[in-house]
Order: structure tokens, then C-alpha cells, then sequence
């Protein structure tokens, strides 16, 4: 089996995965200097450093370094070979676990004012983003031009249900029109959704989300949605709503409080005090 061929695979599916080398044995050891295993983050591995105990206990921690987005180098020691009485050994491994993450992906439904923000703070924060918009190209040059991928449609609905996009992928609904964000709302929703934000009032949402039910929406996918979008530190200027949105993205990303560290901090000492 081609591990890069299966990595490859991986990167085109946006899954995080993790490549175990051998770097070093010691000892009557299975394990072979170069030897590889690939593991995805559903659990799936491929290739062998040597099978055994010590193998399981290299992909279970290699399963939590891909949670931790974090590779690592570890010297497994004194490893029996649990062959019968007075037959087995022991060995040493050298283990080098290398955590690759897919950039997360960011899809702007519209790139006006805050759209535009939003695109160019993405940016900074490394997530690999796609502009959706109905205008021509030549009237959004600018705002293209900081997209990574952009996808001219006349329906935001049909152009994202009909895109390529990974699951867990991130939705912001920021288009000119509430029929636009409706369509842009009914697209993301039947995509497999790590987030889904939109601008607008209570009123605007209430009315739309009465209306996205009779098409076949479900209650519970509605609750989900992010509207009004943004944590509650803006002025409500295109660039402080774009960086609230960004805000409130990291914080679902990184399972997060959105409460102040200072109160955080003060909450776990309280709580040790106890």
C-alpha cells in the first residue's frame, strides 16, 4: 500500500492524520529503522512499525497527538516481546509522530463589507477560505483577490450543495439581500457544518426561519445557526463585526468560554479553593 498516495487522499478529503517513523531501535526488535505507519483521525491505519503492544500504544498516542494538534518525539523503553518464559527480550524504539491538520475551511457567502473582513482576517488565521458571490468578477477584484477559491453563482444554494467543500467546514451568511441569505442559510445548513453564522435581527431571522421549515428544514438545524452572528465586542462597523465573527468562529473551534482569561483563571482558583 502507497502511504503517500493514502495521504494525498487524506489531504484532498481534509482529514488530519498522522505519520509514525521509526528513527531508532535497539535490542531484538520487530521495529526497523524508516518503518511508517499512516493513521487518520477516524482511527484507520495503514503500514506497520512492528505490530505488538508496543504498536497499539504508539497509535493510541499518536490518536491523542492528532486530537492535540501536536507531533511529538518519544523513546519507548524496556518493551517485552511477551514471548514465553525465558525466550522474550526486551527493546527500545525511537518514535517520530508527525501531526499534519488540513487548513479549516471558511466559506463567505458574499463578500461586501463585512464579508470582505471577514476574508481578510481568515487570512491571518490561516483557514483556507471560499468566497461565494453573484456579482461579476470584475466588480469584486479586490475582494477575490484574498479568497483562496471563488465560486461565481447566480443561487447560493445551488452553488454550495453543488461545491466540494469538507465536512466541519465553517459557513458565514453575510449577503446584500435576506432572500440571498436565506439561500446562502438553506445551502450551509444541508452541508455537514462545523459552524454556521448570519447577519441580521431577531425579526428578520424569525420570519426566515418560519419560512425554511415549510421547505423542509429541520427545528433543530436552525437552533443551531449563529444570528444575530458575532460575540458582543464590536461597534458594529464592518471590520469590528468581521473580527466578532472571527471571534466567535475560534471560540466553537477551540471549545472555548468566550468569558474574559481573568474570570477563567479566577473561577479555577475558586474552585481549587473549595
Amino acid at each position: 500500500m502507497d502511504i503517500l498516495q493514502e495521504q494525498l487522499k487524506a489531504k484532498k478529503a481534509g482529514l488530519a492524520y498522522a505519520i509514525l517513523t521509526v528513527v531508532d531501535a535497539e535490542g531484538t526488535s520487530p521495529c526497523k529503522i524508516g518503518k511508517k505507519i499512516l493513521l487518520l483521525e477516524d482511527g484507520s491505519a495503514m503500514g506497520t512499525i512492528g505490530g505488538g503492544q508496543f504498536e497499539r500504544e504508539a497509535l493510541a498516542d499518536a490518536k491523542q497527538a492528532i486530537k492535540d494538534r501536536q507531533s511529538f518525539f518519544k523513546r519507548y523503553e524496556h518493551i517485552p516481546t511477551y514471548e514465553a518464559a525465558g525466550l522474550g527480550c526486551t527493546f527500545n524504539v525511537s518514535l517520530f509522530v508527525e501531526v499534519v491538520s488540513p487548513r479549516l475551511q471558511l466559506v463567505v457567502c458574499n463578500a461586501g463589507h463585512v464579508g470582505y473582513a471577514v476574508l481578510n482576517l481568515a487570512r491571518m488565521l490561516h483557514f483556507e477560505t471560499i468566497l461565494f458571490d453573484t456579482r461579476q468578477p470584475e466588480q469584486i477584484k479586490e475582494q477575490i483577490s484574498v479568497a483562496d477559491q471563488f465560486i461565481p453563482c447566480d443561487d447560493f444554494e445551488k452553488a454550495i450543495l453543488e461545491t466540494d467543500i469538507a465536512d466541519g467546514a465553517y459557513y458565514v451568511c453575510c449577503a446584500s439581500t435576506h432572500t440571498q441569505d436565506k439561500s446562502a442559510l438553506k445551502g450551509s445548513l444541508q452541508k455537514n457544518f462545523a459552524y454556521v453564522g448570519m447577519l441580521g435581527s431577531f425579526q428578520k431571522t424569525k420570519e426566515m426561519y418560519k419560512q425554511l421549515e415549510a421547505e423542509g428544514i429541520a427545528a433543530d438545524l436552525l437552533e443551531q445557526v449563529h444570528t444575530p452572528v458575532g460575540l458582543d465586542i464590536c461597534d458594529m462597523s464592518p471590520e469590528e463585526v468581521g473580527f466578532s465573527i472571527l471571534a466567535e468562529i475560534l471560540m466553537i473551534k477551540n471549545g472555548g468560554t468566550g468569558i474574559p482569561r481573568k474570570e477563567l483563571k479566577r473561577k479555577v482558583q475558586t474552585k481549587t479553593n473549595e
